[in-house]
């Protein structure tokens, strides 16, 4: 009878020595009576014995039979806070992170809803497809848009090597490689190139040469064979790769929020003014554990020292290296971002004061003059749906009401 499997498989994969590396950044905390007992799944029970604690450990063993740790309560902070605020951040074009990311970063996050406007792109081709099919074509057009227009692009993987990110040995590495797909890249230019005269090759009359395919190809042939290579190389039957896919903001937001859903969804957090510049325009808020920038509409009319706030834009222009000999915390992020005031005094000057698509939204009407007995109604060129048109039902029935008059209505 064979005997039972040992327990030590199982306890290896629930500890932390299974995630464990001193090269990657990771926070670590526990619950219940293991916070209680200061066990972190590591070698030894440590010295802080709290509920929600987290920490980061640079060395499970050092010199003196020590584990080495440090508490990580900022990161951990700073990462709830800004989420709370529910807002979706830019990336600055510039950036470092953005020149990590290299052409990655440039795909966007595309949605499939009536409540998102269309993209650009799509607009562009959408109209391309209208024109071509409405505008009719000779026998001699078709003939020559046949021979002029170009072959299909085979798939393509944007998931290919960072230049910028890589060490010398790894560049000079990366062209030994480079050097042997020369066969296979006269090839795609033979195939997916522009057509090349044989008559016109001076070196050669019956195959073109490479010096005459350099002349004839543009600047985005070799860019469009290495992405087809990466494509080729990530979609084999047993791939010894996985196509990379970084994330778009580094792991500082998951979520998709348009304005308007963090306008509805999250409330607006506290901040306080730090300092104001001489000409009384602008001022500098601490919120959510950073500074941001505060546009001043009225200088005479400072705003409150401690009031609520929301961001108006955030930017990330660096990211923490996390991975690697001495792995970065907060000391590594770099973002910049400006706020609004959004608290109870702004929102009583608004027009209508409630929260949007609350029932006291809707039900609430323009208050009345009573030395005039007369009551506001809105213009009828406002009276506009997202299309910009109005009904011509809803324009006579303002007009019959109004009396043909747009601007005011006497009450009964």
């Amino acid at each position: 009878m064979a005997t039972p499997p040992s327990q030590f498989a199982a306890l290896l994969r629930r500890s932390k020595f299974a995630s464990f590396d001193p090269s990657i950044g990771q926070v670590y905390t526990t619950f219940d009576g293991h916070a209680a007992r200061g066990n972190f799944g590591l070698k030894r029970p440590l010295a802080i014995r709290r509920r929600n604690a987290h920490i980061t450990v640079q060395a499970i063993d050092s010199r003196e039979q020590q584990t080495v740790w440090r508490s990580a309560e900022p990161e951990n902070r700073w990462i709830r806070m800004f989420d709370e605020t529910g807002v979706t951040p830019a990336l600055k074009q510039d950036g470092a992170w953005m020149a990590r990311l290299g052409r990655l970063g440039e795909l966007q996050f595309l949605v499939d809803s009536d409540l998102v406007p269309e993209t650009e792109s799509t607009v562009a081709d959408a109209d391309a497809e209208v024109k071509e099919e409405a505008e009719p074509l000779s026998v001699a057009a078709i003939g020559e848009k046949k021979q002029s227009a170009p072959k299909p692009l085979p798939p393509q993987s944007h998931a290919t090597r960072n230049l910028n990110a890589m060490t010398d040995d790894e560049f000079d590495w990366y062209l030994r490689r480079i050097r042997k797909l020369r066969p296979a890249f006269r090839e795609y230019l033979l195939e997916h190139g522009p057509p090349i005269d044989s008559k016109s090759d001076p070196i050669s009359g019956s195959s073109p040469s490479l010096l005459s395919q350099s002349l004839y190809a543009t600047g985005n042939h070799f860019r469009n064979f290495l992405e087809h290579k990466a494509y080729v190389d990530y979609h084999q039957p047993r791939p010894r790769h996985i196509e990379q896919q970084p994330h778009r903001f580094a792991g500082l937001s998951y979520s998709r929020s348009t304005p308007l859903q963090t306008l509805l969804n999250n409330k607006p957090h506290i901040g306080r003014v730090v300092s104001k510049d001489q000409t009384g325009k602008a001022a500098v808020v601490a919120t959510v554990g950073m500074t941001s920038a505060l546009n001043i509409a009225r200088p005479t009319q400072p705003p409150p020292s401690v009031t609520t706030y929301r961001f108006n834009t955030v930017t990330l222009e660096a990211a923490p290296t996390t991975v690697g000999i001495f792995p970065q915390g907060l000391e590594g992020v770099k973002m910049t971002s400006t706020v609004r005031i959004d608290s109870e005094e702004t929102r009583a000057m608004k027009e209508n004061p409630y929260r949007p698509a609350s029932k006291a939204y809707i039900a609430y009407h323009a208050p009345s003059n009573p030395q005039l007995g007369m009551t506001s109604v809105v213009k009828s060129r406002s009276m506009t749906l997202a299309g910009g048109i109005a009904p011509k039902v809803l324009l006579r029935s303002i007009e019959g009401l109004a009396g043909n008059k747009t601007n005011s209505t006497t009450t009964p």
